[in-house]
């Protein structure tokens, strides 16, 4: 079974998914962890998808942006980190973990999403 978990940090002091995102992650089939009570004013901050065989990693990636509006691959502030992060999991493989401008490479499935920005412009 391969699955995407998602875990959600208050980057620059605020979450940036709101109640209505969750709600809608839960509505396309995402399993929310959801809080007994507000943490730190979040109704939830994890949520996981199964991947199912005919589907990509890339494909639900995209639908996780389509759904909440936001960038995954967006770096957040210089001292919380990444507000995005994924863990990718699937059976008798190594767990992959990615946020930030690394969730790239899962998104594009492509050796060129893998290079650093400077490389990228090097290139050009």
């Amino acid at each position: 079974m391969k699955v995407l978990e998602y875990s959600s940090n208050n980057s620059g002091g605020g979450w940036w998914l709101t109640d209505q995102n969750w709600r809608d992650l839960e509505k396309a089939g995402w399993v929310v962890d959801w809080q007994q009570k507000r943490f730190l004013g979040a109704l939830a901050t994890e949520a996981k998808r199964e991947i199912k065989e005919n589907e990509t990693l890339s494909a639900i990636l995209l639908e996780f942006e389509k759904i909440t509006g936001e960038d995954i691959s967006d770096e957040g502030c210089s001292c919380c980190g990444c507000p995005h992060n994924f863990t990718y999991k699937s059976s008798g493989e190594k767990d992959i973990y990615f946020s930030g401008d690394s969730c790239l490479q899962y998104m594009y499935n492509s050796e060129e999403a893998k290079l650093s920005k400077r490389e990228l412009l090097e290139r050009l």
